[in-house]
């Protein structure tokens, strides 16, 4: 009988709607390999999300129930109910998934960190104060406690070592990825109402609306593209919740959207009409000031879709040559990105890269074989 090894996980963030760090949670858990040799500990202060109910069907996941009061809130809860729960319950191994981990570890617990990104310390500004707070008080301890981490872009790995003098051979890249098999099989369903209401070749842009997703510049971006073709210029679909974008933009956007209803914002959307959604769009635009991967422009790629996104490195090491990158920060980047969306849609182009290396099945893969490799230390 095959000892199974005992894996605590951070799944805080299967608890809400998808985001990254969720899927990143669930598609490794799906397609981690040898599933009969990893038992999953999986906490979180609130409940198991609809989106993620999947994940509970995996033979080897449990979600661990408890934490009275302190499940109020997920800072108290993960940082105060989890050393607790440890100090009676075994585990060989612990996942840090958000890049945190819980003090008070066990000293013979080994820890894995699975690192996104130092927004913390690039643009803190663009954070919520409570998440800057937790992060501020436990990441450089959870850097040092982690036998291993593994980050989710080159780019990030080498900004992370460099932050913290982090130890290189300690590090690894597991990126995020698609799931081609769950993509295609989404698109033959049939297609709502709302996303067939939308037409074709529209643009599109998928992620939260937040500061550093630079939607304010997307906002002048289309402006500008909408003066180029007055009359024959493609409508643009926004795919992501409104987050905690500063109130007087939303108005803004939402003003704008009102008065010339070419702007389309849909909050929430199944994973079947976002499928759709990329194939019917006509090019897609991304203009992050600052991303630890970027799974929304891997999605795009993965149907075909061209792709104008910021110039930023990360960027580069999904896209290669195959995309176009540009400046992203004064009025006239915003004349530069409209003039290249307009000849985009004028001469389309096909696609010339692939995302072949960025699949869940590869990000699970790597992730065990550090699991592997820790234990066995």
């Amino acid at each position: 009988m095959v000892k199974t090894k005992r894996i605590g996980l951070d799944a805080r963030p299967l608890s809400t709607r998808v985001s990254g760090v969720g899927r990143l949670i669930a598609e490794t858990l799906k397609a981690f390999p040898h599933k009969e040799e990893y038992d999953f500990f999986l906490f979180s202060h609130l409940p198991i999300h609809e989106d993620h109910k999947a994940v509970l069907s995996l033979p080897n996941i449990t979600w661990v129930n408890g934490g009275g009061f302190l499940k109020w809130k997920g800072g108290l809860y993960y940082n105060l109910y989890i050393p607790f729960y440890l100090l009676k319950h075994r585990l060989d191994l612990f996942w840090g998934s958000q890049q945190v981990l819980p003090p008070f570890l066990p000293s013979s617990l080994k820890a894995v960190l699975t690192y996104c990104d130092l927004v913390l310390y690039l643009y803190p500004e663009t954070m919520r104060w409570i998440a800057k707070v937790q992060q501020r008080l436990f990441q450089r301890y959870s850097v040092r406690r982690s036998s291993f981490i593994l980050s989710i872009s080159k780019q990030t790995s080498t900004d992370m070592c460099r932050k913290f003098g982090y130890p290189v051979d300690q590090t690894g890249v597991s990126y995020p990825g698609v799931n081609p098999i769950e993509m295609t099989k989404h698109l033959e369903t049939k297609i709502s109402n709302r996303v067939k209401d939308l037409g074709t070749d529209f643009l599109l842009s998928v992620s939260t609306i937040e500061p550093r997703k630079n939607y304010p510049f997307l906002l002048e971006v289309f402006r500008e593209y909408r003066k180029t073709e007055p009359h024959h210029y493609r409508p643009w679909v926004i795919v992501g919740k409104i987050g905690w974008e500063s109130p007087e933009f939303i108005e803004e956007l939402l003003q704008e959207r009102s008065l010339y209803k070419d702007i389309h914002i849909l909050d929430s959307v199944s994973d079947s009409e976002l499928q759709h959604l990329y194939k019917r769009a006509g090019l897609f635009a991304f203009a992050s000031k600052y991303e630890g991967f970027g799974i929304p422009m891997a999605e795009a790629i993965f149907h075909g879709l061209n792709c104008v996104v910021s110039d930023i490195p990360t960027f580069h090491e999904i896209g290669k040559d195959g995309v176009t990158y540009l400046p992203y920060k004064t009025k006239e980047d915003a004349k530069l990105w409209a003039e290249t969306i307009k000849k985009y849609f004028e001469n389309p182009k096909p696609l010339t890269v692939s995302v072949s290396e960025f699949t869940w099945e590869n990000a699970a893969k790597i992730t065990e074989e550090v699991f592997r490799k820790v234990l066995e230390e």
